[in-house]
């Protein structure tokens, strides 16, 4: 009974961290595009050591969590990095936690304008609307919400990139565009960027991470999960970069080149990615906020709605272009403080 508990909770625990970072960004191919794509076959070796970092800094923080009995982000920043520097690094979090949640209303917006000729900020509303229903069911609705969408997302991401694989636009992989060089850090800015919200969710499942065994296998599966499908991603991207590298999401542009029925499809999926993302970001921006401010849960759902679809407008591949860069830079600070920190914990037997 005990180990189909135990792995229960590890399946939850991978739904939940691939659904953090198979977001617009992702499922939509932008940030592939964004990272990987412009130093050739050399972003597949990019996605592969970004899953790599993601995977051992998930079970970091969730063993750092095992160890020392902790339930919640502001304790999990403290815990590592000190109550002064974790209370910096804990603003710059939320910051960009609204940043993901804004770029998933764009994401939402510009899938309507891409996908079904609606106007930007109808796509926007929409998917604010709705993760602002799902907010009201709390840590059930996010848990549930991701093992249900999770694997369809899984499933039909991989059927879309190896069906563009084997139907590519060119007879060869394309060379890169930039030094080669740079692939490691752009690989590990990629990581960094992704861990910063996604530290802030799996900190803060007590009743999922409950022995040094889950917290192994929920971070390994879920980083190596990504690294599969990115890999994927890149390869399929790479050989179709002529009808990729001028959409706001490449991904859905490769599935409008082929039968109708397959664009339809990954519309649906698309937007399914999104709306995990921005859910779950959601979530956590409104207990960052409720824990440190005098609003209601309430009222921080409507603010945040509300002002996240203003931010929308900046635009879905500006947002991923230039502030995921951004925060990825102090991401990479945190990403491997925590590794570090974990260290000594990550190969006991136990």
């Amino acid at each position: 009974m005990d180990k189909g508990k135990n792995l229960a909770k590890i399946a939850k625990i991978v739904c939940i961290f691939a659904g953090l970072i198979f977001g617009a960004g992702f499922a939509s191919g932008q940030e592939h595009l964004t990272f990987f794509l412009r130093y050739g076959h050399m972003g597949i070796f990019g996605i592969i050591l970004a899953g790599l970092i993601i995977a051992l800094c998930g079970w970091a923080v969730l063993a750092i969590c095992v160890r020392e009995g902790i339930g919640d982000y502001k304790t999990f920043m403290g815990a590592v990095f000190g109550r002064k520097l974790g209370a910096v690094l804990d603003v710059v979090t939320g910051l960009f936690i609204f940043v993901i949640f804004a770029a998933m209303l764009a994401g939402a917006g510009a899938m309507g304008q891409q996908a079904l000729n609606l106007p930007f900020s109808a796509g926007a509303f929409i998917l604010a609307v709705l993760s602002f229903g799902v907010l009201l069911f709390g840590i059930d609705g996010i848990v549930k919400a991701n093992a249900i969408i999770t694997p369809i997302l899984v499933v039909g991401a991989l059927f879309m990139g190896i069906l563009a694989i084997f139907n590519r636009a060119e007879p060869a992989i394309t060379q890169a565009s930039q030094s080669t060089i740079m692939w490691p850090f752009s690989a590990i800015v990629y990581a960094s960027y992704n861990m910063i919200t996604a530290v802030a969710v799996l900190a803060a499942m007590p009743n999922l991470a409950t022995s040094p065994k889950i917290a192994r296998w929920g971070g390994l599966l879920g980083g190596g999960l990504i690294a599969i499908i990115g890999v994927i991603f890149v390869v399929a991207l790479l050989a179709n970069l002529p009808i990729v590298q001028d959409a706001q999401l490449p991904m859905l542009a490769l599935g409008q080149s082929f039968a109708p029925a397959i664009a339809y499809g990954y519309t649906v999926l698309l937007f399914l990615a999104i709306f995990t993302t921005a859910v779950t970001n959601a979530f956590a921006l409104t207990n960052w906020l409720a824990s440190r401010t005098k609003f209601s849960k309430a009222q921080i759902r409507i603010g945040i709605s509300a002002l996240g679809v203003t931010a929308a407008h900046l635009g879905f591949s500006t947002m991923v272009s230039y502030g995921y860069t951004a925060f990825g830079f102090f991401g990479v600070f945190i990403v491997f403080a925590i590794i570090l920190r974990g260290g000594g914990l990550l190969f006991k037997k136990r």
